[in-house]
């Protein structure tokens, strides 16, 4: 008897990691068709019917991602809608984002011309301060070993699952965090929040500190709530669950010392490179990503090119995937299957 609850574990277990998680909320499921759209019209320089798609967007969405406040508000800047490029930048102020001290006055002339609109949104500092805690207990080991995580593995143990589970619980008491409610002093320019790491930190191949916590239900209902970008939700969604199901095509670059070599791309990016396999996977992967509001990973690695030389622009928060080799030949053998950048049209 105790061997088949056992196998049934192991089946429940296996589906529930298994399964294709969706976004179902409609108003959402169209913000991202446009924004996508607005997303693949900037990368063809056309910046007027990129500004009327996000404009489109923002009657879907009340709290429209900073990301796309920040594309948005650069592009109106760029083709002169300053009323609306006032707007936008308002709302990132709102949300804690911080500007160069001339910004305003250099790309909005005669700023009395402007009304400004009161916040919105309330910053809830004390939630912000608990997350930035725990946050430090996720980093606290990690820094101390250097990168040596094997030889701090018993207490990564120790303070992984402190933080994953008083995260998980301040989650479901407090709902979960994005940047309308703790801000975006605690993410990065890629808009990337700080504790979206200790959810990182519970993948499932963890070789150093063993998954207490799967955070998939909590992110599934944040996507559809608009509180996680799609492309954060697959990428922790993959890490959670040990999968490769929601994107294929990346960006490579190599590290020696001090050195770094770079752009590199799977060879697979042309369509005749790909062996009948590859092709068939990356079908799969399409089907899942537009299942949760992304595009293909074809359209994904062609924003995260246009990205290299337009930092202006956030289109994914993970871009450039670094790999560190002891053995020249090792990476020489690996850079047989990808394309440098700069040899290929892309």
């Amino acid at each position: 008897m105790k061997n088949i609850l056992v196998f049934l574990f192991i089946i429940i277990n296996f589906l529930a990691h298994a399964q294709d998680y969706e976004l179902i909320n409609q108003d959402l499921i169209k913000y991202y068709e446009l924004t996508n759209g607005a997303e693949n019209k900037i990368i063809t320089n056309d910046l007027s019917a990129a500004n009327k798609l996000y404009k489109e967007a923002f009657q879907k969405l009340k709290y429209p991602h900073a990301k796309d406040l920040q594309n948005s508000m650069n592009i109106a800047i760029k083709i002169g809608d300053f009323q609306t490029a006032y707007h936008y930048y308002q709302s990132l102020k709102c949300l804690g984002k911080e500007f160069e001290n001339d910004f305003a006055a250099d790309n909005f002339k005669n700023l009395d011309l402007y009304k400004v609109k009161p916040c919105e949104n309330k910053i809830d500092l004390q939630y912000k301060k608990s997350l930035d805690s725990l946050y430090e207990i996720d980093q606290y080991y990690r820094k101390l070993s250097g990168g040596n995580y094997g030889a701090y593995k018993k207490e990564l143990t120790k303070s992984d699952s402190t933080a994953s589970v008083q995260l998980l619980k301040l989650i479901q008491k407090k709902g979960f965090p994005n940047e309308y409610n703790i801000g975006l002093n605690s993410a990065n320019k890629m808009f990337y929040q700080k504790f979206y790491y200790i959810i990182w930190h519970q993948l499932a191949t963890n070789l150093y500190s063993s998954q207490k916590v799967n955070f998939s239900n909590e992110i599934v209902k944040a996507l559809n709530n608009g509180k996680v970008t799609p492309d954060v939700a697959g990428q922790l969604f993959d890490l959670n669950n040990g999968t490769k199901n929601y994107s294929f095509f990346k960006i490579y670059q190599f590290v020696k010392g001090e050195k770094t070599d770079c752009c590199y791309i799977s060879e697979a990016i042309l369509p005749e490179k790909r062996a009948a396999e590859v092709n068939t996977k990356i079908k799969e992967i399409n089907r899942k990503r537009k299942l949760i509001g992304l595009t293909s990973t074809e359209e994904e690695i062609q924003k995260s090119i246009f990205f290299l030389n337009n930092k202006d622009y956030v289109f994914t928060s993970i871009t450039i995937e670094g790999f560190q080799f002891k053995n020249n030949n090792d990476a020489e053998s690996f850079k047989k299957y990808l394309l440098k950048l700069d040899d290929i049209n892309y």
